[in-house]
């Protein structure tokens, strides 16, 4: 998008009648096209935008008790699974499966070991795993 400082600096050239197309659009570091469709009013004028502040956020963001995110409430996430009626299922600690895991015997007693210390701790950081 061209500035319409810049926009007004063509229009300006293009009426002096000093320079070609190509001279302008080489001086102003614009392509010829532009210099062209502004030459020839096929370029769209657009209303500059309005200033405003930024949008802030009154609270900090908080996990969403559905999904589990940080999210500033109410969870713009959940409200469009719930709008469109889609919701896929996460995978869980309790679903071995999920991982489709193939370990060998003494991996597998291992990760059973931590498996079950995480579903007893759960909450503790994985630091402290014996």
């Amino acid at each position: 998008m061209l500035a319409p400082a810049l926009v007004e600096e063509i229009k300006r050239l293009l009426a002096e009648k000093q320079l070609s197309q190509r001279e302008i659009a080489r001086r102003l570091y614009v392509s010829r096209g532009t210099v062209g469709a502004i030459a020839l009013g096929r370029r769209r004028e657009r209303a500059p935008k309005p200033e405003t502040e930024p949008f802030t956020f009154e609270e900090p963001p908080q996990r969403c008790p559905t999904c589990g995110g940080m999210v500033y409430m109410p969870c713009l996430l959940c409200r469009l699974t719930a709008a469109n009626g889609k919701r896929r299922k996460l995978p869980t600690s309790n679903d071995r499966l999920c991982l489709s895991l193939e370990l060998r015997p003494e991996h597998q007693a291992r990760y059973e070991q931590v498996l079950t210390w995480r579903r007893a701790n759960h909450g503790r950081p994985l630091e402290s795993i014996p």
